[in-house]
């Protein structure tokens, strides 16, 4: 018989998902385009026509390229190696990064919006050329059109078959629920914008003034959305409750555990994740057999979440005994 106090294992494993990175980059890189394309044929239209709304979109836009400028900073950064400072790596910079996505989106979009549309309130004027505010608009809902669909694609890939806002709430991906979040609003204050226009023309010219503070409460609110999602990756999410329960499972079913005390993880950035393992396993195991099916454990708990990159286990006998 082999007695343990208290057996504290370490694994690293290194698997990487490099299909899921790439697909988050294509929906970047066409985001940034795809933004700054529409930012310049806005703004020269919104000085055109006057329109405060459309003006709202442009600024709105451009904001929406350097957030995109900041992802793939996070991109980057995260990628680098683990140091002896930084042992588990730097995967959190792209929470950190992110973040400053939503602070920019409500600073420079959102009060900036509401800015905008209170004084014109006060100071309405007749939209010069509408028509051309209006083609400007089409284009722009075409073109946010065909990268939320993007973004939408590659967010499905990884979370299929689950609803879209629990995937929202649950996604550990910074660069694709930013995007396709940055999108979904885009695309909402592009008709806000395309409705009030309308109206302006029409009716009166304060609809012009309403659709951009309506822009700015949505930019707002999409912003304090992101920032309570990266506020809780940046502290250390865990795991889902289903998913923590199927790796327990797992793990009792292994011969030498008598019991699974308690499955614990934390997101340490790119979609990766330190597992914490605490076991009681069965008396009189040689410490040979131990050491075998902690590897097998370590095995299945990463073949059933490949986002698993460290396991750490806390390993006792049944008696609970400590050092």
């Amino acid at each position: 018989m082999f007695y343990f106090c208290k057996v504290k294992i370490f694994i690293v494993g290194l698997k990487k998902n490099m299909s899921a990175e790439n697909g988050s980059l294509k929906a970047i890189f066409f985001a940034l385009g795809g933004n700054l394309a529409i930012a310049i044929i806005k703004s020269i239209v919104a000085t055109v026509t006057s329109s405060t709304a459309l003006l709202a979109e442009a600024i709105h836009s451009f904001a929406d390229c350097s957030n995109q400028i900041f992802l793939l900073i996070g991109n980057k950064r995260s990628a680098k190696r683990p140091t002896e400072q930084h042992p588990f790596g730097f995967g959190k910079e792209e929470y950190f990064w992110g973040f400053m996505v939503a602070i920019l989106l409500f600073f420079v979009g959102a009060v900036f919006s509401i800015y905008e549309g209170v004084h014109k309130l006060f100071n309405a004027s007749e939209i010069n050329y509408v028509y051309w505010s209006f083609g400007v608009i089409i284009i722009s809902i075409l073109i946010e059109t065909k990268s939320f669909f993007i973004a939408k694609s590659e967010f499905n890939k990884k979370y299929k078959g689950v609803k879209l806002y629990r995937a929202l709430k649950e996604s550990t991906d910074t660069n694709l629920f930013v995007i396709l979040m940055e999108d979904f609003a885009a695309l909402l204050g592009l008709t806000f914008v395309l409705i009030s226009t309308l109206l302006a023309w029409l009716f009166n010219p304060i609809f012009d003034a309403i659709g951009s503070i309506f822009v700015g409460l949505l930019l707002a609110s999409v912003s304090i959305f992101l920032s309570n999602e990266l506020r809780k990756l940046i502290i250390g999410e865990n795991i889902t409750r289903d998913l923590r329960n199927k790796l327990k499972t797992k793990v009792a079913e292994n011969p030498i555990i008598n019991h699974v005390n308690n499955i614990n993880a934390m997101v340490i950035g790119r979609s990766r994740y330190l597992l914490i393992v605490s076991v009681d396993i069965e008396n009189n195991v040689l410490a040979g057999e131990v050491e075998v099916q902690l590897n097998e454990i370590r095995n299945d708990l990463i073949a059933i979440s490949p986002e698993i990159l460290f396991v750490y286990i806390d390993v006792r006998n049944t008696n609970r005994s400590t050092c």
